[in-house]
């Protein structure tokens, strides 16, 4: 009973810290990419191979997002690949608005779009300019934003990579302990047969 127990709590373990490395490993890595594009370029809005991520703050887009909903944007090829009924996220001020297109106004010299959020009774007071698009949706991870929140303490963000480090050193001893064991085993093997022989 008692070794069943310890196998269960290993396999919970090693589950854990492979899901660690799974999730928290890349959203760091994307944190630190973002982190060096807002440097080198802070009137730019960072991605990674042309995809953008914001996190949900309002309740204008419900039920499509909720607040903490992470979602992924990217940008258009053309300017016609938008159409009534498609997401986009884009900037008003200093602010990034996520809303769908409710309708597509063309002139001579520009496209303009008028958007509304899901839950809005009514269309957004601004038209949007083609300029103004940071990208068009296209996936989103729920309540994800927690996490980012989380990570973007310093404090909890250095726990974190302390963790993983303990982690990767601890499960390194242990594969390192279980390749010599086998080896001692072979070499004590191998000299009990010459011994018979």
């Amino acid at each position: 009973m008692l070794k069943n127990i310890k196998i269960y709590s290993n396999f919970i373990k090693i589950a854990l810290i492979k899901l660690l490395y799974i999730i928290i490993i890349p959203i760091i890595i994307y944190d630190i990419v973002l982190i060096f594009q807002s440097i080198l370029k802070p009137d730019i809005t960072p991605s990674i191979f042309g995809i953008k991520t914001f996190t949900i703050i309002s309740r204008s887009m419900e039920p499509t997002f909720n607040i903490d909903d992470v979602i992924f944007v990217k940008k258009y090829n053309n300017i016609n690949e938008l159409q009534k009924g498609d997401i986009i996220s884009f900037r008003q001020g200093g602010d990034i608005i996520t809303h769908r297109i409710d309708k597509i106004e063309k002139n001579e010299t520009e496209v303009l779009f008028i958007t509304k959020g899901d839950a809005n009774n009514s269309t957004d007071i601004n038209r949007v300019k083609a300029l103004q698009i940071e990208g068009k949706y296209i996936f989103k991870i729920p309540k994800a934003g927690k996490i980012l929140t989380i990570l973007k303490n310093k404090i909890v963000f250095a726990l974190v990579i302390i963790i993983l480090i303990i982690c990767y050193i601890t499960e390194k001893n242990k594969i390192s302990k279980k390749v010599e064991r086998k080896e001692k085993r072979e070499k004590y093997e191998k000299k009990n047969k010459q011994i018979l022989k």
